[in-house]
């Protein structure tokens, strides 16, 4: 999600931690080098320190913003890559993630039904009165044409901050998109539509892919057997949708996670191809390899986090930065809230 634009481990287990850590298999630190900003990194001092947080390459790209990070995880990659993918961050209230459900394969309306118990809070009551706006064409939600007008003001009840009318909307909204990306990738997902401009989110993908190419080759393999870049899926998909907030007010998002073998390594997209608000795509790489650190199966992770979002377009310099800086803080949050959950995992 966008960082509101959408612990390090204890003292106690560093004790046996300060053995060294060597690769089982070629380098995978020099591979991690190879396509990342990472150039120099002490798998010793990672493994009993922070996750070190970088901002990626920079892009000529407006709209564009890419961060990249790596960790240890003290489990084995099966075992990290298990975590990875059951780690939601509704669980953490910080993180501001208000609703997460998991969809099926090929989603059905009702899969979408929790929006009619949406929390009463001041971000989704936001987010409500943004959808009410529709009506009078003036809610700045990000939605095409077609999606926006059709809007209706009578609706089901709900007994949540999000009246029937709103409730019904979104979850129509939510599964006509998931239903496109699933059965025929980003080309068949609507456009983000205002009277400015025409927002595609495949064009999205393809212009980051195109800013940061040693990442797009690095994860080619992945991603082309992804609806991600292809029409299709070669590869299980665990798609989801979220509530969350966006700089106080509340959003409506689709994800779906891909993972594929990379040798003895393991690679992970979590695609977030649709959001209401604070960014049009964004994309989560992860590559994740088998190392041994205090003389026991560990896991290095790179993780690179590729953003689009209108509001960065007319950003520059000092401002600019500051995006890049609230981006990094949250992937920060994120980072440090798993590895407490990783090391707490039997």
């Amino acid at each position: 999600m966008f960082l509101n634009l959408p612990i390090s481990l204890r003292a106690a287990a560093f004790a046996t931690a300060v053995c060294a850590v060597a690769p089982l298999h070629a380098d995978p630190v020099a591979e991690m080098a190879s396509f990342s900003v990472f150039k120099n990194v002490d798998v010793n001092k990672l493994a009993a320190g922070k996750p070190m947080i970088q901002r990626g390459a920079t892009m000529g790209f407006a709209r564009g913003l890419a961060i990249e990070a790596c960790y240890v995880v003290r489990k084995p990659v099966a075992r990290t890559r298990e975590l990875h993918l059951q780690w939601e961050p509704s669980r953490h209230p910080e993180m501001k993630v208000y609703l997460h459900t998991d969809l099926s394969a090929k989603p059905a309306p009702d899969e979408f039904k929790k929006l009619a118990s949406a929390p009463s809070n001041s971000s989704v009551k936001s987010f409500a009165a943004a959808t009410q706006k529709l009506g009078s064409g003036s809610s700045d939600l990000q939605l095409s044409a077609a999606e926006a007008k059709s809007f209706g003001k009578d609706g089901g009840a709900s007994g949540g901050a999000l009246p029937g009318p709103a409730a019904a909307f979104w979850s129509n909204v939510l599964f006509q998109r998931a239903s496109a990306f699933l059965s025929g990738g980003m080309g068949k997902l609507p456009p983000y539509e205002t009277a400015k401009e025409t927002i595609r989110p495949a064009d999205e993908v393809a212009r980051l892919l195109k800013e940061t190419p040693k990442i797009r080759g690095q994860f080619s393999a992945l991603l082309e057997a992804t609806p991600i870049l292809g029409a299709k899926s070669s590869l299980p998909a665990s798609p989801y949708w979220e509530l969350f907030d966006v700089e106080g007010q509340g959003a409506v998002s689709l994800g779906a996670l891909y993972v594929k073998p990379a040798g003895d390594a393991v690679q992970i997209v979590d695609a977030q191809y649709y959001s209401s608000g604070g960014y049009y795509v964004y994309l989560s790489l992860f590559q994740m390899w088998p190392v041994k650190a205090g003389g026991q199966d560990a896991t290095l992770v790179w993780r690179g986090d590729l953003l689009s979002s209108g509001n960065l377009a007319e950003l520059h310099g000092m401002e600019r930065m500051g995006s890049s800086a609230a981006m990094m803080r949250v992937t920060q949050k994120a980072i440090d809230l798993f590895q407490k959950d990783a090391a707490e995992a039997k």
